[in-house]
């Protein structure tokens, strides 16, 4: 135990070590950079430091602070002071007092606001780059892209990247090497490496890319990829090595050796111009004088000319010359080609050049020199006349026994139409076509047989000839070789036979047998060879009139001609036919393009123009024809034929002298159109055809002024058919024929009725076909049917269209209206202005009515010109004392307007529709039935100016 003396010292001396302490502590917490201020429970200042009271207010003892105010504020806070920025942060103390925390965060704001600036510069700087930069996090998940990167993806925003993955817009190929780029980034290494991006509207693009580690603000690594469009230049480095691929495999082909020679001389040389021209391995220069030394001494001289000339302001030259090859002394033949390059001033700057060596080809030429000598002197001895042709020049060599088995003498130029000219014309295109074939390179040798009248004396001579063709080393062109031997008294028989079963004995073309043989070949070669064949069928029109009129001799004259001048026009490897009769064909081997065959045909037609003369007859030949083309129409003869066959119909159809080329709804038109011509003669048969009556009202007053007997038919089941139904008949003249006949048979003994019945009809009037016409005694019969019935002349108008006045049997037609005009058969021209008749015809026909054509009258009121027309056609009438009758008259518009225009007569359904037979009486006898038939038909009646009971 201490003693109790020293105990007030020990005391006293702790008391001063606690102030000491304290006192340290105080100067500690007032000297703090931090302000310090502790609230008690009421919120009253208990202590603060001097900093505090600094930052608060001016510095003032602690004892003295204790009564301030109390602050009620316990949430961070700013303060400015001074130009400085302090944060206030309050902490609560155990007894419910606070300690507030003062501390000058200034300069922390100024940094921040430097970073947040400097970030948004970088940001603006990477968004102005031109490559693309992305930022990927350690997932792999895009959270940045640059503008340049976005326009790469094709994408509008980083929201419309697929997943906003890093391998969403990568090339599938590269995505397994992506990722383990990713991989690699995030462990901390930087990748250099290309791929292909494919943007979101499919472009694939080739890119460069750098990927490196980026630091983020929360510690984490990310993955920053900066990569450029490279596509372009990736283009043009393929392209360049494509080009020196193609410049190496060319030197490997062709043997060429380049070099490259600067103004002094020195040459820079390839690796194939040295193991060309022996030089020792490795050398890759050599200068002109050690060149000189190479070339052979007996071509130094000659090679120094050319190189003087050119240097004097040649561009270019090529020459052949030998070398001494230095490794082994052997002999070469090279070719040089060399171009010499200039600065604008006109200096050499540098000059580029080739060689090949060309012994092999040297060494062939001498041969062939030696072959074609003994071959000269061979011929000689065989008597053979021996044709050559050097493809390269173009030039031609006969040889003296050529020209005499030819007829031609020493001093003429030898040409090919010369030949050509001396061939027969009926083996003149084969020759031609065999001649072609081996210049071309389709045959590589031939031997046939030809017809020729020879140059002098005109005589006709058989020549065989044996051709083949041979290459020439300076050019990519053939010569061809022939020797041509006179065979006239060797030929046989048995030849004459053969060529006389292949061929037609009046026309000398080839026979149909022949021509499908000719088709199967043309066909098989383009079936090969990916080639087309055109086929021409050609029909004579109305061929047969020529016969019936002139007689067969002159039938047979005109297809003779009409052979020759086929043979004119065509090709030389096309083939023509007989095909039968009055049918021709024409086989395009090889046809260039489908207007091949409308140019021929145009040049058929224009040749036909020229006149057939036969004992002073001028002759009139037109021709239809009809085309299909191998393989596009069918990949066999018989369909080829069948189908041009086919458009052949539809080119008469047509109207004749005119081609078609088949198209497939060509084959239904014709089967529809031979179903109609199969009614039509199934009802002739069948006594199925009968005629309906429309009347022809006269339009000042309303009467019936007759009637016109229209075409019906009833079909099997009894219903009745309008012969829009069997239009095609009409077009086959002798079912046209019959159904006119039918007509006039069924209408006659009508009338006879009516006028036994006291039936005022005035008249009837019915369509003869142009068919009639072809018989010469269409008026006769006609005007006996009548006579035989007793019906007078004046009863019966006929009415014809204007296509009988054109084409043949015009002077039966003109006979037959004269007599039938004659007897009191008025005449009625239907159809008029519909393109055929002129006023020519009104002259020269005697015509007494025109009938304008309801086409016209349908459309008067749409001011298309058509009411013009029709004022026309009415004014003509009323000049020439010709009445007209309008067809087809169907509203009460179109009947006043045609009044106002003075035309005479009407008829339509306005009026009245075409009524059978057992109907005329009523309608004729009281024309107030008209009104009644249009009220029954569901229209009004009409009234008519002037209309009588």
């Amino acid at each position: 135990m201490p003693d109790s003396t020293d105990q007030p010292d020990a005391l006293r001396a702790e008391l001063a070590a606690l102030r000491a302490e304290l006192a340290l502590y105080r100067r500690a917490f007032d000297h703090m950079s931090q302000g310090l201020g502790l609230f008690d429970r009421e919120g009253r200042i208990a202590l603060c430091n001097r900093r505090y009271a600094e930052v608060l207010g001016p510095p003032v003892p602690a004892e003295q602070v204790e009564g301030a105010p109390p602050v009620q504020d316990s949430e961070d806070r700013r303060l400015a002071h001074a130009g400085r920025t302090y944060a206030i942060h309050p902490i609560r103390t155990e007894d419910g007092g606070r300690l507030d925390t003062v501390e000058d965060v200034t300069g922390q704001i100024a940094a921040d606001r430097a970073v947040r600036d400097s970030e948004a510069r970088l940001r603006a700087l990477i968004d102005e780059m031109s490559d693309c930069v992305k930022i990927f996090d350690e997932a792999g998940r895009l959270i940045y892209i640059n503008p340049a990167g976005l326009a790469l993806h094709q994408a509008p925003d980083r929201a419309s990247l697929p997943d906003n993955r890093e391998f969403s817009t990568v090339a599938p190929e590269y995505r397994a090497y992506s990722g383990e780029v990713h991989r690699r980034v995030i462990g901390g290494e930087t990748v250099l490496g290309t791929y292909e991006v494919i943007g979101l509207q499919g472009r694939r693009r080739h890119v460069e890319a750098r990927a490196l580690p980026f630091p983020m603000p929360d510690g984490t690594t990310a993955h920053m990829c900066i990569s450029r469009d490279i596509e372009e230049s990736k283009e043009s480095l393929d392209a360049l090595r494509r080009s020196e691929e193609r410049l190496r495999l060319v030197q490997e082909v062709t043997g060429l050796a380049d070099f490259e020679s600067d103004p002094e001389g020195v040459a820079q040389l390839s690796e194939r111009f040295v193991e060309q021209t022996g030089l020792p391995p490795g050398t890759r220069s050599i200068t002109h004088a050690e060149w000189m030394k190479i070339v052979h001494p007996d071509d130094r001289d000659r090679m120094l000319q050319l190189i003087a000339r050119c240097l004097d302001g040649q561009q270019a030259f090529e020459c052949e010359f030998r070398i001494i090859r230095p490794d082994d002394g052997r002999t070469r033949w090279i070719f040089s080609r060399t171009r010499i390059e200039r600065n604008a001033t006109g200096e050499v700057v540098r000059s580029v050049g080739a060689h090949l060596d060309i012994t092999e080809r040297k060494r062939s030429e001498d041969a062939l020199r030696e072959s074609e000598e003994r071959f000269r002197l061979a011929t000689e001895a065989a008597r053979l006349g021996v044709w050559d042709y050097d493809a390269a020049l173009d030039q031609r060599d006969w040889s003296g026994r050529l020209r005499e088995i030819l007829g031609i003498g020493p001093d003429t130029e030898p040409t090919l139409e010369l030949a050509a000219s001396i061939v027969h014309p009926m083996d003149r295109a084969r020759f031609l076509r065999r001649l072609k074939s081996i210049r071309l390179g389709k045959l590589e040798r031939f031997e046939d047989s030809f017809r020729i009248c020879r140059a002098d004396d005109s005589a006709d001579r058989w020549i065989t000839v044996n051709a083949w063709r041979t290459g020439k080393t300076d050019s990519r062109l053939g010569r061809v070789i022939m020797t041509v031997r006179d065979v006239s008294e060797e030929k046989t028989a048995e030849d004459r036979i053969r060529w006389t079963a292949r061929h037609d004995a009046l026309t000398h073309l080839a026979n149909r047998s022949y021509f499908h043989e000719q088709l199967d070949l043309a066909i098989r070669a383009a079936a090969a060879d990916g080639g087309t064949v055109g086929l021409l069928l050609l029909d004579l029109d109305h061929f047969k009139q020529i016969n019936d009129s002139l007689g067969h001799d002159a039938g047979d004259k005109m297809l003779s001609m009409f052979a020759g001048r086929l043979c004119q026009v065509v090709r030389a490897n096309d083939v023509v036919a007989r095909h039968g009769g009055d049918e021709f064909a024409i086989i395009m081997p090889d046809m260039p393009n489908d207007q091949s065959l409308g140019q021929l045909s145009r040049s058929i037609q224009q040749r036909l123009r020229e006149p057939f003369v036969h004992d002073g007859r001028v002759l009139d030949c037109r021709v239809s024809m009809g085309a299909s083309i191998f393989p596009r129409h069918g990949t066999t003869s018989e369909e080829l034929l069948k189908n041009a066959d086919i458009a052949l119909y539809a080119a008469k159809a047509a109207g004749r002298s005119t081609m078609s080329l088949f198209e497939p709804h060509m084959r239904d038109d014709l089967e529809r159109r031979i179903a109609m011509v199969e009614t039509a003669r199934a009802a002739l048969r069948d006594d199925r055809i009968i005629p309906y009556y429309q009347p022809k009202i006269d339009l000042r007053t309303g009467a019936i002024v007759g009637f016109e007997a229209l075409l019906r038919w009833r079909n099997a089941r009894g219903r009745i058919g309008l012969p829009a139904a069997i239009e095609a008949a009409f077009e086959d003249l002798d079912v046209a024929a019959a159904i006119s006949d039918r007509m006039i048979e069924r209408v006659i003994p009508d009338m006879r009725g009516w006028l036994d019945r006291g039936i005022p009809f005035r008249h009837v009037a019915v369509n003869a076909s142009a068919a009639e016409f072809r018989r010469d005694n269409f008026a006769e019969r006609l005007l006996e049917q009548l006579s035989r019935a007793g019906i007078p002349p004046r009863c019966f108008q006929l009415e014809v269209t204007e296509t009988v006045f054109l084409g043949r049997g015009a002077e039966y037609v003109h006979r037959a209206l004269a007599l039938l005009s004659q007897r009191g058969v008025q005449i009625a021209l239907d159809d008029f202005g519909t393109g055929y008749a002129s006023l020519r015809h009104l002259k020269e026909f005697p015509v007494d009515l025109i009938k304008i054509d309801r086409s016209f009258v349908h459309d008067m009121a749409l001011g298309t010109g058509d009411e013009a027309i029709i004022r026309a056609v009415i004014n003509l009438g009323q000049s020439l004392g010709i009445k007209v009758v309008a067809e087809g008259i169907e509203s009460e518009a179109q009947a006043r307007r045609l009044i106002e225009l003075e035309c005479d007569f009407g008829q339509g359904f306005l009026f009245s529709k075409a009524v059978p037979a057992a109907r005329v009486p009523a309608l004729a006898g009281n024309p107030r039935e008209l009104a009644k038939a249009r009220a029954r038909a569901g229209g009004s009646p009409l009234r008519l100016v002037g209309n009588q009971d």
